[in-house]
């Protein structure tokens, strides 16, 4: 990343981050092995979590709950090459259903694995909100992931489509994703994320879910409380499968831990949701949180500073490689963040450093499947300068 996007006059040599103490936390999240986490957080939240009437239902159910009751409020806002977009969420709970109605109408039945791509965008929460409605396993990446590596998890978890943005900027992947499909023989179908898509892709882009004449089928109501997975896999292809219910516990607990004050305070995310843990930190904190989910791909310095005076104070969402550079930059005590929340591993060595008068940092990572989130640094944000 670079570093001049974050530099300001306020930016000073940070002295080094004071590391929280952490509790630790038997939560199984994954299937086929127990899993321990460091999580930092006080075990009243783990309880709260895990019997919150919120974690019996699904995250479509949380969608379409959201919609009805404020169907006209912003529920994501897209920075990117095409300027700012909006999305209520009604027309979030429109998009969904019609993805849905789309995979049913192509013959993908209940308890099929749709491998999606995620780019950081909010189609991506739709996709994913409209798998689950059709009553499929959502199968996880970030976008523009190894071709090897999806066509291994396509074999692996037996995907029966894969669906992910066909172009990136001026990038046609199109092709990519045909010899995929030649390497994985149980896929059935090719979807794009993106407009327009090329010949033997399915248009998943809103604009083209929306235009069909297709009936949006409405989920049947006792799917919301059977606890349905999501997968996800790792750069090697390997998947890992959790149930809906653990992501949603800790997403009440992040939640928790980020607010202080805050309140519905906008969610900036600059990492994909094509992870459990970009999942977690962004689309299912703010739709548990009640606030704005903002999405910047690709990044820019001046937009990025631009939104945080025009929306902040904000909660961060960022890769873990970015931290350093926050910490650099004066952005993490300047009262523009409310707290960071960092997405992946933080690699041995990294220098992680923060100001002692720093906003919250916490790390989530889920390697392996296994979503850990730790308190980095611990401390009440600080007022927000003028």
């Amino acid at each position: 990343m670079d570093r001049a996007w974050l530099g300001s006059e306020t930016a000073r040599p940070p002295p080094a981050l004071r590391h929280a103490h952490l509790q630790r936390d038997s939560r199984h999240m994954v299937e086929g092995g127990p899993v321990t986490q460091d999580t930092g957080l006080p075990a009243k939240s783990h309880d709260l979590a895990r019997t919150h009437p919120l974690t019996m239902f699904g995250i479509d159910a949380l969608v379409f709950g959201s919609a009805r009751l404020r169907p006209e409020k912003t529920a994501l806002c897209d920075h990117g090459e095409n300027g700012e977009e909006t999305m209520a969420f009604s027309d979030l709970e429109k998009t969904a259903r019609a993805f849905a109605a789309r995979l049913g109408a192509f013959g993908l039945a209940p308890g099929a694995r749709i491998l999606l791509c995620c780019p950081a965008h909010g189609h991506s929460l739709a996709a994913i909100t409209g798998i689950v409605a059709a009553g499929c396993e959502p199968v996880l990446a970030p976008a523009l992931f190894s071709p090897n590596a999806l066509a291994k998890a396509a074999r692996t978890v037996a995907a029966e489509a894969l669906i992910a943005p066909a172009q990136t900027g001026e990038h046609h992947i199109s092709e990519i994703l045909l010899n995929i499909a030649a390497r994985a023989p149980g896929l059935r179908l090719l979807g794009s994320l993106s407009p327009e898509p090329a010949e033997g892709l399915v248009d998943f882009s809103p604009a083209g879910l929306l235009a069909a004449a297709v009936r949006p089928a409405s989920p049947a109501p006792e799917r919301w409380t059977l606890g349905d997975r999501l997968g996800s896999i790792d750069r090697d292809g390997a998947a890992a499968f959790v149930k809906q219910s653990a992501l949603l516990g800790h997403g009440f607990d992040l939640v928790r831990e980020t607010r202080h004050g805050g309140g519905a305070a906008p969610i900036v995310s600059l990492a994909s949701p094509g992870t459990f843990a970009g999942l977690v930190a962004g689309p299912l904190a703010a739709l548990l949180s009640g606030a704005e989910l903002h999405f910047m791909a690709p990044f820019g310095a001046g937009a990025f500073l631009s939104l945080l005076r025009r929306v902040g104070p904000v909660r961060l969402v960022a890769p873990a490689a970015a931290l350093p550079d926050l910490a650099q930059s004066g952005l993490l005590q300047n009262g523009a963040l409310l707290s960071c929340a960092v997405v992946g591993s933080l690699e041995e060595g990294m220098p992680v450093q923060a100001p002692e008068d720093s906003c919250p940092i916490l790390a989530i990572s889920d390697a392996g499947g296994a979503l850990t989130i730790s308190a980095l640094f611990e401390a009440e944000p600080a007022e927000r300068v003028a």
